[in-house]
């Protein structure tokens, strides 16, 4: 199955690191003279667990005799965090596997200027003053509604939403059908993300918004943002999502999604093999998240399985080298793309049914926009958002939700 990615060409990717520029990949020590071991700091999820990790790099440590590769596990909140006290108590891993914040940019390496790095997914969108800090398998797309196709049957849904007024009528024809949360969400990072992925789109569609509201000539409380916040805060008051999510996980809202019990989950492409992997017992079905004016928007999107080398590894030979492996061999790489249901343009794997239906949404896309993290973007505004949506949930009105956005962003912008 093949899916083109090149509608990517004029967009930056949501983990695209901040600003400052360190010199090019110097040499390393490792890998001579005895044992040597390189630490990967990993995202973790349901897919994309620590033994995923270890089977992928297996064949490369099977080439580099005396090379030991050790994933670690974030002990913090997530990477970010767990690389922040890591950073400062000096005990650092040698290679990220996760999108990182602006925030630590001054901490990686950049990447040689040479033809695989180039060739990489939104390399070239990722760059600052020509310089790669982060080169990926593949890119995702997030701004994705999965949805129980017999609970919207039985509720009398026939058609997929196509705007937000839709949306909302079909959730509330499911609540009233059958009983199950019509939208599915969780605490943690989720809330945010899935509002980043509902509202991007219509955000950053017709311009650089972020760039605008730095320069004060724009504001979240006058945006596309203020619809979706009114519409999630009648999502909550309408019991149209879990009133108790706050304190749900994520893998909590995946269960409750591949059980029956929650109608539809907004997420990105990387939810497909969970679904397929459950044996769920009802058609699944896929469709773009609803816009404002029922047209078809962008889709937002990021690199997948991005790597991130730290400029004190004291074996940066050995992690370029892994990193290199990673992100070029034929069978790494479509191991990688398929473990989530990833794209990257001249690699094919047997996509089930519902990745194939998410291929569709990707060739249909006017476009790709960011997330809440990038270039001009102040380091930790996605921590903010998901606060300020959380907060919905305890009584913050929406107006109050955009303009704590726009008082976050003024305090961190010139930063």
């Amino acid at each position: 199955m093949r899916h083109n990615t090149r509608r990517v060409v004029a967009v930056i990717a949501t983990s695209a690191l901040g600003a400052g520029i360190l010199a090019g990949c110097s040499t390393g020590g490792g890998g001579e003279g005895g044992e040597t071991e390189l630490r990967i700091l990993a995202n973790i999820t349901p897919v994309l667990t620590k033994e995923y990790y270890e089977e992928l790099v297996q064949p490369w440590v099977d080439e580099h005799e005396g090379v030991t590769v050790t994933i670690e596990v974030p002990s913090g909140e997530n990477v970010q965090a767990t690389l922040q006290q890591e950073l400062a108590s000096g005990d650092i891993p040698d290679i990220v596997a996760s999108n990182l914040d602006p925030v630590v940019a001054p901490q990686l390496l950049a990447f040689p200027d040479e033809a695989w790095v180039q060739d990489t997914p939104l390399a070239k969108e990722n760059a600052l003053d020509g310089k790669i800090w982060q080169v990926a398998t593949g890119a995702q797309i997030q701004s994705l509604v999965y949805y129980n196709k017999d609970l919207f049957a039985a509720a009398g849904v026939t058609e997929t939403p196509t705007n937000i007024e839709e949306f909302t009528a079909a959730l509330e024809a499911v609540k009233a059908a059958d009983g199950a949360t019509p939208l599915g969400t969780a605490g943690e990072w989720v809330t945010g993300a899935q509002f980043a992925m509902m509202a991007n789109p219509a955000l950053l569609e017709s311009g650089d918004f972020y760039t605008d509201v730095t320069d004060g000539n724009a504001s979240f409380a006058d945006s596309p943002y203020a619809d979706y916040l009114e519409a999630y805060a009648g999502w909550i008051s309408d019991g149209l999502v879990d009133p108790a999510a706050l304190g749900l996980k994520y893998q909590d809202s995946i269960d409750a999604f591949t059980a029956g019990t929650s109608a539809s989950i907004v997420m990105g492409n990387w939810l497909v093999p969970s679904i397929d992997e459950a044996g769920v017992d009802f058609e699944v079905g896929v469709f773009a998240t609803p816009s404002l004016t029922g047209e078809t928007a962008p889709q937002m999107s990021g690199p997948a399985q991005p790597y991130s080398i730290l400029s004190a590894s004291k074996n940066q030979d050995l992690a370029l080298s892994l990193v290199e492996y990673l992100v070029t061999d034929k069978k790494a790489v479509t191991t990688s793309l398929e473990s989530e249901g990833n794209f990257r343009q001249g690699y094919t794997y047997e996509g089930s049914p519902l990745n194939q239906e998410v291929g569709a949404i990707l060739d249909a896309a006017p476009g790709l926009v960011i997330g809440t993290s990038g270039p001009g973007i102040p380091g930790g505004f996605g921590d903010e958002l998901n606060k300020q949506i959380q907060a919905l949930y305890v009584g913050t009105t929406p107006a109050d939700a955009a303009a704590a956005l726009d008082a976050w962003w003024g305090l961190n912008a010139a930063q």
